[in-house]
């Protein structure tokens, strides 16, 4: 049935967060509990494809039969990105017996807060797939992080004789720490740095903010920035700064960032060249087993909706849950969960490997990169 570009967008929302309302819920029903921000505008379209692809692999399982003859559900709580409202919200749904197992968390200082507090280790519960690689105990990663990202992209600015950086990042999640990551990794790699800026993401303060830091780095000339922000404050930036005269330089970003809302927010012809980090596999490279597996069950579910990084990430980080589920046996408890999650070895999600044992949880190590074409086109 044709549906007008509105209406796709929010039968995408709807069945990405079905869960919301949180219904009585039955007693053959699985729970994995999910905590990512719907509501924040710098999280939202990656959260909405992300939560889109759990339920789209749930929605498969479930109609085979669900996992030893129960259906599995995600229920997702916002915590707005703030990392006091994610320790909150942990909190709640530890308290839940319901929810066996935590998927999909997204916000770095949030994860970071509950290491540092050993919450997960103290609740016996285990977060599989975070957006993210946290190394630490009851921590079970799906893709390569943040700092792998911005390392990769450090080298291909020096690989490509780029011989004058600047670093940016937004003040909000994940940026302050990964801009002093970059800074050590800029020296490590040999990367001359000529220029840093920091912008902030409140609504009242981010047009100036992102003015004033575009015209701080335009001055020192770089010939490569590397943004470190998810999507609206890599676009505002890129936008501003394509309209200096330094507008020429190599923009590089993270896979925070979504090709199509950034041809639509900063236009075509500032979006066209800028390369993006990838720390998981390109949703068109139907080479991979996962990736076909992946367009199946989106053109039977969600024909209307986008093949995006995050759905794929979602479909994966649901189908290692799942696994987890199967080898926890008919009666799973947390503790089994986390028990089956360390017998997988070289666990092969359909051409992409992820490691897991009492003593190492590894996910994909490997960065692609990616660059917007002049038609506005991803590439690989």
């Amino acid at each position: 049935m044709a549906r007008n570009s509105a209406a796709r967008a929010l039968a995408a929302i709807a069945l990405a967060c079905s869960c919301l309302a949180a219904p009585a819920r039955a007693a053959d029903e699985i729970v994995l509990g999910n905590i990512a921000s719907l509501s924040n505008p710098f999280s939202r379209t990656n959260v909405t494809n992300l939560l889109l692809g759990y339920n789209v692999y749930l929605e498969q399982i479930n109609r085979q039969g669900g996992v030893h003859g129960r259906r599995v559900k995600i229920v997702n709580k916002d915590d707005g990105i703030v990392p006091e409202k994610m320790m909150e919200l942990t909190e709640e749904l530890a308290a839940d017996p319901s929810v066996l197992a935590l998927v999909g968390y997204l916000n770095t200082p949030g994860m970071q807060q509950l290491i540092k507090q050993g919450t997960l280790v103290k609740k016996k519960i285990a977060l599989i797939a975070p957006v993210g690689s946290m190394n630490a105990q009851n921590f079970y990663p799906l893709r390569a992080g943040y700092d792998d990202e911005i390392e990769k992209l450090l080298e291909e600015a020096v690989s490509t004789q780029k011989k004058r950086v600047a670093l940016v990042y937004f003040n909000q999640t994940f940026g302050p720490g990964l801009f002093k990551f970059a800074e050590q990794a800029a020296k490590r790699v040999g990367a001359n740095v000529v220029a840093t800026g920091g912008f902030e993401t409140a609504p009242d303060k981010i047009e100036k903010s992102v003015a004033e830091t575009v015209e701080r780095v335009s001055k020192a000339d770089p010939d490569a920035v590397v943004v470190m922000s998810s999507g609206p404050g890599v676009y505002a930036f890129t936008k501003k700064f394509r309209q200096t005269p330094s507008k020429y330089a190599q923009i590089y970003t993270m896979s925070t960032s979504d090709a199509s809302s950034f041809v639509k927010v900063a236009g075509i012809e500032n979006a066209s060249g800028v390369v993006i980090s990838q720390a998981v596999p390109y949703p068109e490279h139907n080479a991979l087993a996962v990736v076909r597996e992946y367009h199946k069950a989106m053109k039977e579910q969600a024909a209307d909706q986008p093949l995006t990084f995050y759905g794929l990430e979602g479909f994966m980080g649901a189908k290692i849950a799942v696994e987890a589920l199967r080898r926890a046996g008919p009666n799973p408890t947390r503790q089994k969960i986390i028990a089956a999650l360390n017998t997988m070895k070289d666990y092969d999600v359909g051409g992409f490997i992820v490691s897991y044992s009492a003593t190492e949880r590894v996910g994909r190590k490997t960065v692609d990169l990616t660059i917007i074409g002049k038609n506005g086109v991803l590439y690989r």
